[in-house]
């Protein structure tokens, strides 16, 4: 495991070298003026180019880079350019609500994707897989924003069984918390049902027709068990590699899903970032999802050696 931890490591440099380089020339080519967006328009040349130098964007572009990886390397993400407020503390205060649709989704994901998965393996053929795997693809086809926003105007409007807008932190209450993020989790969280449905309901049937399934079968060893212990074990290998690119993936879905419901996560900000030309909140930002990718896949690796006997052996 040591040796999976250093590797994981070590190919994060690259990782996130290229992705925020990436995002910093992206920004470069963007027509906003950050120390328009800070001062207002009616500023004075020479407001403007004190403001220009002070956040050093008239340097060269490689030593803006330069400078901010620097920071970065010491734990300092810099202050943002729109308001002079720390970017890990603008990070860190929106975490909570993106991250919290994110778990959601995931478990309503799982919840829902495994059980209908391996309901359709187990009856594959038959009327009653064809039915819950064109459940499972639906889910996976309908836009998880479009969702929400039936979800605000037919479920939350309506019923008011649930808050059409704002985020209650879980320090408030467990029960509202979850009342908050319900309904967008669960927006969130239908794709991610079709996607492990459909994985969940491929992987058994490939393993029921293994050799080793009929030498089970054969030698009287209890259906359940079987259905349950041998096959699921064995179904789930690939079914962790979907459950872990999705769980980044939600993430990002968070940011977007979170605007129908008016939540203050990380997708406001990184937008009003982009629009104002904030490079260090786009950056900070940037950076953040590269090191989450890196720990879902470090817990990929730990999961794949914990589900199959192969990986430990090797």
């Amino acid at each position: 495991m040591l040796r999976v931890a250093i590797g994981r490591a070590a190919a994060l440099v690259p990782l996130l070298l290229i992705a925020t380089f990436t995002a910093f020339l992206l920004l470069q080519m963007t027509a906003t003026d950050p120390a328009v967006v800070r001062l207002g328009e009616n500023a004075s040349d020479e407001a403007y180019a004190a403001f220009r130098h002070e956040i050093g964007v008239d340097r060269p572009l490689l030593v803006q880079y330069g400078s901010w990886l620097a920071g970065a390397v010491r734990g300092d993400l810099g202050v943002s350019w729109s308001n002079s407020a720390s970017v890990t503390d603008l990070l860190t205060n929106r975490m909570p609500a993106t991250f919290s649709i994110a778990l959601g989704a995931l478990v309503v994901g799982l919840v829902i994707g495994l059980p209908v998965g391996i309901a359709a393996g187990i009856r594959a053929g038959r009327s009653a897989d064809s039915l819950l795997t064109a459940g499972a693809s639906l889910g996976q086809a309908v836009p998880s924003f479009w969702l929400a926003l039936l979800f605000v105007a037919y479920v939350a409007m309506k019923t008011s069984l649930f808050p059409a807008t704002g985020y209650v932190p879980i320090s408030e209450g467990v029960g509202s918390w979850l009342l908050s993020i319900t309904l967008p989790s669960v927006a969130l969280g239908a794709a991610a049902a079709g996607a492990f449905a459909r994985q969940t309901r491929a992987g058994y049937v490939r393993v029921l027709h293994e050799p080793y399934i009929r030498t089970a079968v054969a030698g009287g060893l209890a259906r359940r068990r079987i259905l349950w212990r041998t096959a699921l074990r064995n179904a789930a290998i690939p079914v962790v590699t979907t459950v872990a690119g999705t769980a980044a993936v939600l993430v990002g879905g968070a940011v977007i899903v979170e605007q129908v419901f008016a939540l203050p996560g990380l997708g406001q900000l990184v937008l009003n970032a982009i629009h104002n030309g904030d490079m260090p909140v786009v950056l900070g930002f940037v950076a953040l999802m590269a090191l989450l990718m890196a720990l879902v896949q470090f817990v990929l690796d730990l999961t794949y050696a914990l589900v199959d006997p192969r990986v430990r052996a090797g």
